[in-house]
């Protein structure tokens, strides 16, 4: 009978985890890497937490790096045989990702406030199309209703606080996301320096 590979993620039990069988195999020490790698997670959620604008710096920047890809990914698509139809406007659209990029990368805080914004903006549009449909659902009629209310608060939020307000709850985004994956590191680490 064939086993399924089960994804790491979603595996509770890190013993049965067929990543953990494989690092079994592996020579050397690795277990010290993992929960050393898990340990700087942690800190880095520390930092982020400690100092919001750190987060935000970090965010304006990766923005302002995926939006110069994007523009010359475009723009590179424009001059192609593939886009005769739309060529000028994939190349004008590519330019202002590119502009918005090297903005984004010269001042990496605006960037990341213009990131809070757009995400206020999102939350509240996502919130009214979950209220519309909840109206309209017959079932979890009243949890989509609170998730849509939470959403349209939470843009409101972002929209409407101070620009700290802003960049600390994306600080909190990014903090509880390292901090998930640090705890899973931890755990793998621990486990396999158990297998040792």
């Amino acid at each position: 009978m064939q086993r399924t590979k089960i994804d790491p993620l979603l595996e509770p039990n890190v013993d049965r985890d067929p990543l953990v069988r494989e690092m079994e195999r592996a020579p050397g020490s690795t277990w010290g890497w993992v929960m050393g790698y898990g340990v700087l997670l942690i800190l880095a959620a520390l930092i982020v937490l400690l100092n919001p604008l750190v987060a935000g710096v970090a965010t304006g920047l990766m923005l302002g790096v995926i939006l110069v890809v994007a523009g010359v990914a475009a723009i590179a698509a424009g001059w192609t045989s593939l886009s005769h139809r739309a060529r000028w406007p994939e190349i004008l659209l590519g330019a202002l990702a590119l502009l918005a990029g090297i903005f984004a990368i010269a001042d990496p805080v605006t960037g990341a406030l213009t990131l809070v914004i757009a995400i206020g903006l999102w939350l509240i549009v996502s919130g009214a199309i979950q209220i519309s449909f909840a109206l309209k659902a017959r079932h979890d009629k009243g949890w989509r209703l609170l998730l849509g209310a939470l959403d349209v608060v939470l843009g409101l939020v972002l929209l409407f606080s101070s620009p700290a307000t802003g960049l600390a709850f994306l600080a909190i985004i990014v903090a509880i996301s390292l901090t998930v994956r640090a705890v899973f590191l931890i755990q793998l680490a621990l486990a396999l320096k158990k297998a040792r």
